[in-house]
Parts: C-alpha cells; sequence; structure tokens
C-alpha cells in the first residue's frame, strides 16, 4: 500500500526557498515508510496569490482519482519529527479525512489526510465549488480554503479528528508528530513574520493586476485560474498521477 500513498505539499510565492528544512522533513518521511513525495515548487509564482492554497484540493482530488489510496497534504511550514508513526495508526474503518483541530479548536487544513472513497471525492468537490461562498462569521479564518474546510466539516460522519500531535499549532512543551509554524503562537519570529507580510501585500496587488486584466483578456466561462493552474501543476509533475 505504500506506493499507493502520497505525501503533497505545494510551496510556492517563495515558500519554496523560505521553508527548505521543512520540505526536507515531508521527504524523509516518505522515505521513511516507502511513500510517494511530491513538493509542488512551480510555477515559482502563482497568479493565484497567497488562494494559492486552494490548490491542495484540487490536486489531492486529482491525486485520488489517478488511483492513490492515501493523500497526505502538508503545509509548507509544517515539520514533521523523526518519531512521526505509519499513516496506518490512525485508519479506522469508515473514515476517510482526518484533521487536528488547532489553536482556535477548528480543524486545521494545513495538515489533512484523505482516503480514496466516493464520499471523499464529492466532500472535496464541495468545498472547491463553495470557494467563491462567504462562510459563517464563526467558520472564517480570513483567507483561503480553511474556513470553508471548517464550514464543509461539521457533522460530516466519515471525518475524523486527529490528535493535536498530527498537526500542533500552539503547543511548545507537547512532544509532537508535525509542528505547523503557521499564523498562530508557533510563528513568532521577525523575519518569518515581515516575509508572510510581504509576501500577503505582492499577493494583493498580483490578484488586483489579474482581475483588472479579466475585463480585457477573453476568459471561457467554465475555466478559472485554479483549474488552470492545476492543470499546470498536474503537466509539470508526473508523481501527482498514481501509477
Amino acid at each position: 500500500m505504500e506506493h499507493k500513498t502520497l505525501i503533497l505539499s505545494i510551496a510556492l510565492n517563495g515558500y519554496q526557498w523560505m521553508y527548505q528544512r521543512e520540505l526536507k522533513s515531508h521527504l524523509h518521511y516518505a522515505k521513511k515508510y516507502g511513500y510517494v513525495h511530491q513538493a509542488v515548487t512551480r510555477p515559482y509564482v502563482s497568479a493565484l496569490g497567497v488562494e494559492c492554497c486552494w490548490l491542495k484540493l484540487t490536486l489531492i482530488r486529482a491525486a485520488l482519482l489517478s488511483g492513490y489510496e492515501n493523500v497526505l497534504f502538508l503545509d509548507a511550514d509544517t515539520m514533521v519529527n523523526p518519531n512521526c508513526p505509519s499513516l496506518t495508526d490512525v485508519f479506522q474503518a469508515g473514515k476517510y479525512v482526518y484533521m487536528a483541530k488547532g489553536y482556535s479548536n477548528r480543524f486545521n487544513s494545513g495538515v489533512l489526510l484523505a482516503r480514496n472513497n466516493a464520499q471523499t471525492i464529492t466532500w472535496l468537490t464541495r468545498i472547491i465549488d463553495a470557494r467563491f461562498n462567504k462562510v459563517q462569521t464563526e467558520n472564517d479564518v480570513g483567507w483561503g480554503e480553511n474556513g470553508h474546510v471548517i464550514e464543509l466539516s461539521k457533522g460530516v460522519p466519515f471525518i475524523v479528528e486527529l490528535d493535536q500531535k498530527w498537526n500542533n499549532t500552539f503547543d511548545y512543551q507537547l512532544k509532537d508528530y508535525i509542528r505547523h509554524h503557521n499564523c498562530g503562537p508557533m510563528r513568532t519570529g521577525f523575519v518569518n513574520n515581515f516575509f508572510h507580510k510581504i509576501v500577503f501585500f505582492l499577493s494583493a496587488r498580483l490578484l488586483a493586476l489579474v482581475n483588472k486584466n479579466k475585463s480585457v483578456t477573453a476568459i471561457k466561462p467554465n475555466e478559472d485560474i485554479l483549474s488552470r493552474e492545476t492543470n499546470v501543476i498536474l503537466s509539470i509533475y508526473s508523481k501527482l498521477v498514481c501509477l
């Protein structure tokens, strides 16, 4: 089953250089258990800006549809520690999506384990299709796909809450498996915070330019930036398709 499991991460817009150490830990984890590994680092700059995090959902779905039995997505700023066990340790019968809750006590999609099942595909598609919809205030995180994941995970019987060790976003003392230096308590360094402010600023400018060009450039009704970038990435990285 190992070769049917994909460890996937996305590091664009400078994250591929900022988080080289973390990305190497993903590779080491995959090698340890014989999983397929792919860090997506191109296109170097995404036209989606910070909203490129939506690519995790489209690429997970594509990988599962191609035949992978399991996909573990890891944000670029997650460090997988050597004590991280095999994914088989968390599998439960009839459960297909696994996430831990972050410091806000809501699901954090920075570590997302998806198993191949029709219900998983339907769930992913439902979130992707809802990306232009506003989420309820209690689920909103300000940007990205995580608010939609939170909202559309409530009451879903095939979703399992992982132990915090699998996605530790706030406890420095915890002997965790995966430590996540996201926008919460784990991110305290000046350089790190400054880098993210620059990325957010440049991404906002880029998206404004893209939206401006939309009024001039003809785009097919069924085409958008997310689907185009997904297809570009799939054409670059052959490992995203299960052989």
